[in-house]
């Protein structure tokens, strides 16, 4: 099942998050992310959070339109998006979208990032994006389609990686990506149909657009 799942980072607008939703079997709104749901006119399948950044009118507005609404303690041991994304893996997801995902929080936005893994640990593929970037990881095999001219960067997560890629301006092959390095940053896609081979661990993956 693909779900949408809408944090209270900096929101996305109103194309981004159309393309995805329109797409998705069900959509998240975590928290303060049902004012941007009133704004837009969009209702929530779920809303979850302790609501201290939602105004509370727009909570029960949502609700009142056929909003599942799950009403989290404010101490806790999770965020209230990484509650939404267990829920989701929960609830049978295998392909969700975390939109509004980093914000000025950097606290946040880098516990957000490191749900990535959570969601692939758990079989699910997972991705981050706003106006422009696209994060996931991955451990293994990644084919790169119809990217030609952007700006990919490999980061090794916790631990180094080899890494080999094809169709990039920067061919790898069997290249050690150490923690702490900058070597994978922005390399270009060249090809149409390019790919990258993740060995030994985790990368993250970010397609980035300064336009």
């Amino acid at each position: 099942m693909k779900y949408v799942i809408v944090s209270g980072g900096y929101p996305p607008d109103l194309k981004l998050l159309n393309s995805y939703i329109d797409k998705a079997d069900k959509l998240i709104g975590v928290d303060g992310a049902a004012d941007l749901f009133e704004s837009f006119g969009i209702i929530a399948d779920i809303l979850l959070g302790d609501f201290d950044t939602a105004d509370e009118k727009n909570v029960t507005a949502q609700s009142i339109k056929g909003a599942e609404v799950i009403r989290l303690e404010p101490m806790k041991n999770e965020t209230d998006t990484e509650a939404a994304v267990r829920l989701a893996l929960d609830r049978g997801a295998d392909d969700i979208v975390l939109l509004g995902a980093i914000g000025s929080r950097m606290d946040h936005t880098m516990s957000n990032i490191a749900l990535l893994k959570l969601a692939l640990d758990s079989g699910a593929s997972m991705k981050i994006h706003n106006k422009n970037n696209e994060i996931f990881i991955c451990n293994d095999y990644y084919e790169i389609k119809d990217r030609t001219g952007q700006t990919v960067s490999i980061l090794p997560l916790g631990s180094d990686i080899i890494v080999s890629a094809k169709g990039l301006a920067y061919p790898l092959e069997d290249l050690l990506l150490a923690v702490g390095s900058s070597r994978g940053v922005s390399n270009i896609v060249k090809e149409n149909h390019a790919d990258i081979k993740i060995k030994d661990g985790y990368a993250l993956v970010m397609f980035t657009n300064d336009n």
